[in-house]
């Protein structure tokens, strides 16, 4: 059966409220009970993605109504299997209650997820999903032991009103590190220190003189003199200073407070 099938008269729209859908609609086909104008189709829905669905409904023009069966992700376990299509649904806000003084039926709000979990990306289209409350869904009542619900009810929508689709490339598993740039690497502009493994100073080039360069000679635990030029400090003095051990070589750049 499809949309032109259906005898509907002029002007006719489906907006039930939420007491409609589950006392009207759902209790009804979970009981068996024949619904007086079959306009909701019955589908896996979880075995499409979202935007494939209006074209499978039997009525609808910004919103589908579908009864979809619903089963477990887990054999023994009481969680609904999400996976649908190429993607997932999501469960959003908190559960409400339908029907009062006793709640009848569950509605819960969900969003669907374009690739794998939990990386996937998040789309515009929504689901209401509504179920029957006080129902025993342990395992061992049922012959299908990954069946759920026999028949829950589903409105589908999307947010921005049109049919878009999402389509997730390549593997979502994969994350693309930063590159990790070593400090050898780094060049300064103005006062260029080149650093090579293989010397124990850092040569040091200057934009005046940019053929000059300073380096250590050739005892590989000499270092250079800061102050060999200095008139004003005793030669003792910082000598006892800045003269570094070879265990110390990690921390000859470490600048030292200057002494008078």
């Amino acid at each position: 059966m499809n949309c032109g099938d259906l005898e509907l008269p002029p002007g006719f729209r489906f907006h039930p409220t939420d007491d409609e859908l589950v006392m009207h609609y759902l209790c009804r086909k979970c009981a068996s009970q024949p619904i007086s104008v079959p306009i909701i189709a019955e589908i896996d829905l979880y075995k499409f993605d979202p935007w494939q669905l209006p074209g499978m409904a039997l009525y609808g023009e910004k919103e589908w109504y579908f009864f979809s069966p619903r089963d477990r992700k887990y054999p023994n376990g009481s969680r609904p299997n999400r996976a649908a299509g190429t993607g997932y649904w999501k469960a959003t806000g908190a559960d409400k209650p339908i029907g009062k003084p006793k709640p009848v039926g569950i509605k819960k709000a969900l969003v669907f997820y374009a690739g794998k979990a939990p990386r996937g990306v998040k789309t515009n289209w929504i689901m209401h999903e509504y179920r029957l409350a006080n129902v025993d869904r342990s395992a061992g009542k049922r012959n299908n032991n990954l069946r759920l619900d026999d028949w829950v009810l589903c409105r589908i929508y999307n947010k921005k009103g049109t049919l878009e689709e999402h389509h997730v490339g390549g593997d979502p598993e994969v994350e693309t590190k930063p590159k990790i740039i070593p400090p050898s690497s780094l060049t300064a502009r103005n006062d260029v220190f080149h650093f090579d493994p293989s010397e124990s100073v850092p040569t040091l080039h200057t934009d005046s003189s940019p053929e000059q360069s300073v380096q250590s000679d050739s005892n590989p635990f000499s270092y250079m003199d800061p102050f060999q030029n200095d008139h004003f400090t005793p030669q003792s003095q910082y000598y006892n200073d800045f003269q570094l051990s070879p265990l110390q070589d990690m921390f000859m750049y470490t600048s030292k407070p200057f002494q008078m």
